[in-house]
Parts: C-alpha cells; structure tokens; sequence
C-alpha cells in the first residue's frame, strides 16, 4: 500500500508504509492454524512486553542524541560525535517499525541516508542533524505510534524533502568540481 503525494514541485513522491501485520504474513490457507496462531500469540506477548522496556529505550536514545549535538555543533557532522549520532539514528531506523515507531524509522533512515550517500559530509550542517532529532522528540511526546498520525508524516516528508533537495545540490556541486 502507497500514498501518493505532490511536493511544491509537482514531483510525485511514493510513502511506502512498512507492513507490520505478522499474521497475514505467516499465516496462509492451509497451514498448520493451530500451531501457527499460538506462534503468532507468542511473538504478539513478548513485542507487547518489549514494547513497554522499548518505550524507555527511545526516551533514553532520543536524551543521548540530545546530548550529542552540542559536541556535533561544534566539531561538524564528520566528527566522532557526528558517527555516534549516525550510530544511534541507525539502531533506531532497523528497530523502531517492529516496536511500534514507524516514523520514527523513517525519519532516521532519512538523516542516516543523508550521512551515507553525501559526497562530504563535512559541508551538511549539524542543524540538519538537530532537526532530524528534535522531530524524533516530538512524534515521541506528541503523536500517536500509529503510521498514519497526519503530523507525524507531514514532519517525516518534509525532512524527506529537504533531505532529497540538499543531495542533489551536494552531487550537483562534486560533479562541478
């Protein structure tokens, strides 16, 4: 399942919502019902008592962030403060969507995108990198877990965008030289 969105340009931008739907995926017409839908109970149990320890995690991923940026302020993105923070957004966009943070996910696979695929990540600012952060926080505090809280994603999209527009003016620039 897609949204289909227009940015300011006209360009057709594709949101593709991961599936975390577990039981339509394991069970099939035919299986093993029985064994499989206890199966299934079981993994549900334990990421509902992982999703309580999960919540602490974020909290506690998001004041480590926080606690980054002033040393990536002042050393820039390429620093060993810019790979912790890389290193944390990373852990958060692999685990956030089977914890209950979709967009979460996103938005760390956006900045994480950002530091992997930039010509020279010394010439992005750390207030991308803050930003990335701080709206982190606030869908944390503020929006609902669900994938379809509409502040949430005009939050993620709009980091999307900003992110796709300064790799292109960054390729476009290493391409010039």
């Amino acid at each position: 399942m897609s949204a289909e969105m227009q940015n300011s340009k006209d360009e057709e931008i594709i949101v593709i919502p991961p599936r975390t739907d577990l039981k339509d995926r394991v069970l099939k017409p035919g299986s093993a019902g029985g064994a499989c839908k206890r199966a299934i109970k079981a993994a549900e149990s334990a990421i509902e008592e992982l999703s309580a320890e999960f919540d602490d995690w974020m909290i506690s991923s998001i004041d480590e962030l926080l606690s980054k940026l002033p040393q990536v302020h002042q050393d820039g993105l390429d620093s060993a403060a810019g790979e912790e923070v890389h290193t944390i957004m990373h852990d958060l966009k692999g685990q956030a969507t089977t914890l209950g943070y979709p967009v979460v996910a996103e938005i760390s696979d956006t900045l994480c995108n950002l530091l992997e695929k930039t010509p020279d990540v010394s010439r992005i600012s750390p207030k991308i990198a803050e930003l990335h952060v701080r709206s982190i926080q606030t869908i944390v505090k503020e929006c609902t877990k669900n994938h379809d809280d509409p502040k949430a994603n005009a939050i993620s999209l709009g980091l999307r965008q900003m992110v796709m527009k300064i790799l292109k003016h960054e390729f476009e620039r290493a391409e010039q030289q």
